[in-house]
């Protein structure tokens, strides 16, 4: 994956998506072959050093019992008011955090238990975009939303491209279909790689699933 550039990875459930993010920050390591930053095998680097370089958004983000603003800055008192502004306007999250009675020190309950779904995902969300790193991993960042939230977040993804390297896994071909390569996973394995239009043409798992949610979207909207 060349630097600065969009990775987009689609599958089925249990193809193995999240398991080969979650080897890039070393969770666990790999059996066979390497994984290379810069041309550097990752086991051969500190890992503080790699995660340090790494944001991540999970697929079931995990929240602390404290506020909002504690969850998106990991309690960093040095984060500026406009900064978590920022990031919570990239995760489509401001105006429900200002909807809220203390707004970004509302207090979310152990694990989040008084947000729904979607709000703990954009919370995960805007918590990576915080962190600045070079590397943004995000895993199905749109599942919990509606689509024009998720198109929205997509949206503010896009000026990242060129500075960031970026790998979305998602169910959704609408969340990756701007990706400069896509791959499509089948147990454990790639089944298709291209663009978007490459694999259009190709009529397979990822032509199907694309006309499929496109034709589940329109039924929704009328």
């Amino acid at each position: 994956v060349a630097p600065g550039t969009v990775l987009g990875i689609v599958g089925p459930p249990g193809s193995g998506k999240t398991t080969l993010v979650n080897l890039i920050p070393r969770r666990y390591d790999v059996t066979h072959g390497t994984i290379r930053v810069d041309g550097n095998d990752i086991r051969s680097l500190r890992i503080d050093n790699l995660r340090s370089q790494i944001a991540c958004m999970p697929q079931e983000p995990f929240l602390f019992a404290g506020t909002i603003r504690e969850n998106i800055t990991f309690d960093d008192p040095l984060i500026a008011e406009s900064q978590l502004q920022k990031v919570t306007q990239k995760a489509a999250l401001y105006d429900t955090i200002q909807a809220l009675p203390n707004d970004y020190d509302t207090i979310v309950g152990e694990k989040g238990v008084i947000l729904s779904g979607g709000q703990k995902q954009r919370i995960a969300l805007a918590r990576a975009l915080n962190q600045n790193a070079r590397i943004l991993i995000l895993d199905d960042p749109i599942s919990q939303v509606d689509l024009a939230t998720g198109n929205a977040i997509i949206e503010t993804l896009k000026p990242m491209i060129g500075q960031k390297t970026i790998i979305i896994v998602s169910h959704r071909i609408s969340a990756v279909r701007f990706a400069d390569q896509i791959i499509a996973l089948e147990k454990g394995k790639i089944i298709e790689q291209g663009t978007h239009r490459e694999l259009i043409a190709s009529d397979r798992y990822y032509a199907r699933a694309f006309y499929l949610q496109e034709l589940e979207e329109d039924l929704n909207a009328s």
